[in-house]
């Protein structure tokens, strides 16, 4: 995730993370450009995404209800938020976790390829 949010070529690890490795005290600055990236926050304060969300003729979201990383929960609040700025969103949970789940390609695909 540092890679992407808090890239610093300068750095050894050529990121910035948001805590410090040895206290674990979290870097305010860094944890800012962090929330910046957070796609439920960018839909629900940034009004250009709102409004690019809203022009989208769907949105899939899916998420396994034993995600390793508890991604079923932001999902869910993501998919909140775009309903809220009015896109057609398909929301979906399964009973399963975040690897090894080709098996719902079907189902995004399908709905996907009806507006595509």
């Amino acid at each position: 995730m540092a890679a992407a949010y808090s890239p610093n070529p300068r750095k050894p690890l050529r990121v910035d993370l948001p805590f410090d490795l040895e206290t674990g005290a979290i870097d305010p600055a860094v944890w800012r450009r962090w929330l910046a990236w957070d796609p439920v926050r960018m839909v629900a304060n940034v009004a250009r995404y709102r409004r690019a969300a809203k022009r989208l003729k769907l949105v899939f979201v899916d998420a396994g209800t034993k995600d390793e990383w508890y991604l079923d929960i932001g999902a869910r609040q993501l998919v909140h938020e775009l309903q809220k700025a009015g896109a057609h969103v398909v929301h979906e949970e399964f009973d399963d976790g975040h690897m090894d789940i080709q098996y719902r390609y079907d189902r995004s695909l399908e709905a996907l390829s009806k507006v595509l």
